[in-house]
C-alpha cells in the first residue's frame, strides 16, 4: 500500500469516526463522508466497499485497542492484583485516548451484520472471561475478598467504559492520571478485609 493511500484511509477512518459519533451510523450518508473529506462520493469506493464495511473496520480498530494483550497479561508471572491493575489501567487509557472511536464502538456495534457481530461479541466475551479468571485467582489466593466474579468484572468494565461520556483531554487530569485513580478505587474495593468479613 502506498503512503498516500494509507494517509487517505486514515483520514477516512478519522472522519467517519467523528461523523458516526456526532450523527450516528444510520444518519451519516456516504455523501456526508465525501463532503467532509472534500472528495467525490464515487471515490470513496476506491477505499471501502460500503458504509457497513467502514463500520466493521472502525469497530475492529476499537476492539484491537481495548482487548489486545489481555492474554499476555494473564500469562505474566505476576500476582492477581498486579495483573488486574495492569489490565484495568490499559483498558482505561485506551478508552480515554480513543474517545470518539470507543463511543462509536459502544453505540453502534449492534449495527454490524450478524456474522461480524458474532465475531465482535466473541472477542468481548473472551476479554471478560480472562478478567474473571484473574478475579478468581485473586480470590483463591486471598488477595481479593469473595465476590461474584461476573458481577465484579462487569462492574469494573462499566466504570471504565463510562469514561467516554465525561473524560476530556483538556481537563485537570490526564488519561494516565484518571486511569490510576479509577484503578486504585477499583482495587481498594476488591481488597481482602483484615477482619476476614465479606
Amino acid at each position: 500500500m502506498s503512503q498516500r493511500r494509507a494517509d487517505r484511509e486514515d483520514q477516512l477512518f478519522e472522519t467517519a469516526t467523528r461523523l458516526f459519533k456526532e450523527k450516528g451510523y444510520h444518519d451519516t450518508s456516504m455523501q456526508d463522508l465525501a463532503d467532509a473529506l472534500g472528495m467525490q462520493k464515487g471515490s470513496l469506493y476506491y477505499y471501502i466497499d460500503s458504509k457497513q464495511e467502514l463500520l466493521r473496520l472502525l469497530l475492529e480498530r476499537a476492539t484491537t485497542f481495548l482487548a489486545a494483550g489481555i492474554d499476555d497479561i494473564y500469562a505474566a508471572e505476576l500476582p492477581p492484583t498486579e495483573k488486574l491493575r495492569w489490565a484495568l489501567h490499559k483498558h482505561a487509557v485506551a478508552m480515554m485516548e480513543h474517545l470518539d472511536l470507543v463511543s462509536v464502538y459502544l453505540q453502534e456495534y449492534r449495527n454490524l451484520p450478524p456474522k461480524r457481530l458474532k465475531e465482535a461479541l466473541a472477542v468481548r466475551k473472551h476479554y471478560e472471561q480472562v478478567l474473571m479468571r484473574i478475579l478468581e485467582d485473586g480470590i483463591a489466593c486471598g488477595e481479593f475478598r469473595p465476590v461474584n466474579v461476573k458481577m465484579a468484572a462487569f462492574g469494573l468494565l462499566g466504570m471504565l467504559n463510562w469514561t467516554h461520556q465525561w473524560f476530556s483531554p483538556a481537563g485537570a487530569f490526564s488519561a494516565q492520571q484518571v486511569a490510576e485513580m479509577l484503578v486504585d478505587l477499583a482495587l481498594n474495593g476488591l481488597g481482602a478485609r483484615e477482619d476476614g468479613s465479606d
